[in-house]
């Protein structure tokens, strides 16, 4: 009985761990034309490589690209292009950077 709850739980928490590295055309089909949420941002993405983020009345313009299957972004006065790996869950969208820092935003508000 204990290995069939067992079995049964981890197919569940399979189930629910779906969160799956997107590739170029896949950040690029999420991004374009799209808004970003998490708790009081907003991050727009214009398909012209133009993004916007505000946070508490506070916007700010920077750019945006897909580079070898990662999401990169500047923001002037700076002129280094930071890039991160993307991965997928339902509505979540993560960006990972090479450290390991993980930023959560979902497509829908």
């Amino acid at each position: 009985m204990k290995r069939i709850l067992l079995a049964s739980l981890l197919m569940v928490c399979s189930a629910n761990a779906a969160e799956t590295k997107l590739n170029s055309a896949e950040m690029q089909t999420i991004l374009s034309d799209k808004i970003l949420y998490a708790k009081n941002i907003e991050q727009i993405f214009q398909k012209s490589g133009v993004t916007f983020y505000s946070s508490g009345g506070n916007q700010s313009q920077g750019s945006w690209k897909i580079d070898t299957n990662q999401f990169c972004s500047q923001w002037p006065p700076n002129q280094f292009w930071a890039c991160y790996d993307m991965t997928q869950d339902g509505n979540k969208i993560t960006f990972v950077s090479k450290d390991g820092n993980r930023t959560e935003m979902s497509i829908t508000k």
